[in-house]
């Protein structure tokens, strides 16, 4: 794993914790497949946004970068650049979730 993709997991890693903290005032009532209404606060939200944040995001992220990888890039191999690419896709999905969340603070 080279440099550059070590400061992205650091930035996937640290945005996710800051998009879990923001998400405990931002997060609204939900509802299972079964139509099950799940509270805010509640242990299964909690435990819903924990995987989506940290599992969810990133194993879509990868899945997602399997196609772009495929590009040819200076003789790099097609797992360097699906790591790479595959992180980018994930720090951009955080980015966007953190900036929503802040909007939806100062909109209330």
């Amino acid at each position: 794993m080279n440099s550059t993709n070590k400061k992205q997991l650091i930035a996937v890693i640290i945005l996710a914790v800051l998009n879990l903290l923001i998400s405990n005032s931002t997060t609204g009532n939900g509802q299972t497949l079964e139509g099950h209404v799940m509270m805010a606060r509640s242990p299964e939200m909690r435990s819903a946004t924990i995987t989506t944040l940290f599992f969810g995001i990133q194993l879509l992220s990868f899945l997602v970068g399997l196609l772009p990888a495929l590009i040819p890039h200076k003789g790099k191999s097609y797992l360097e650049k699906w790591v790479t690419v595959s992180l980018c896709i994930a720090i951009s999905v955080h980015v966007i979730a953190f900036l929503l969340s802040v909007s939806k603070l100062f909109i209330r």
